[in-house]
C-alpha cells in the first residue's frame, strides 16, 4: 500500500492520507530511512484531532496525543534525531478552509509534508 500520495500540481506536494472514518486508528508510514506508527484519534467532547508517533521497529512512543491544528507544524515537542525529517503539517492547498474539522480532515485539509530547513 503507498502511504503516500502525490498531488498533480507544478510542485510535488506529498501528503499522509487520513481517513476519518476509520479514526481512532494506527497505522506506519515510512519517511526517509524509517519507519513510524501514526495514531490518530478524534476527541469528541473537544472536537479536535490528536495524532500519537512511535518508531516502528522499537515501539518508543516519540509523541502522545499531539492536537492536529491547522498550520502548525506536528510533534514540535520532540524535535531531536528520532524526529521524522520532513515537516508534517496540516492544511488545504485550495486555501479555502482554515481549520481542521471531522468534515474536511482527510479531504480537503491534509497531513503535507516539507522539506526540513536545517539553517
Amino acid at each position: 500500500m503507498d502511504e503516500l500520495q502525490s498531488m498533480g500540481l507544478t510542485a510535488e506536494v506529498e501528503y499522509i492520507p487520513i481517513d476519518t472514518s476509520k479514526v481512532p486508528y494506527t497505522f506506519s508510514i515510512k519517511l526517509d530511512d524509517r519507519t513510524y506508527t501514526l495514531t490518530v484519534r478524534y476527541n469528541e467532547q473537544g472536537k479536535f484531532f490528536t495524532a500519537d508517533l512511535a518508531i516502528m521497529a522499537t515501539g518508543e512512543v516519540l509523541c502522545y496525543g499531539d492536537p492536529v491544528r491547522y498550520g502548525r507544524p506536528m510533534f514540535r515537542v520532540i524535535e531531536d534525531a528520532r524526529y521524522p525529517i520532513p515537516v508534517i503539517v496540516p492544511y488545504c492547498l485550495s486555501g479555502d478552509v482554515d481549520t481542521v474539522t471531522f468534515e474536511n480532515f482527510g479531504k480537503e485539509v491534509q497531513l503535507y509534508l516539507h522539506e526540513r530547513r536545517t539553517d
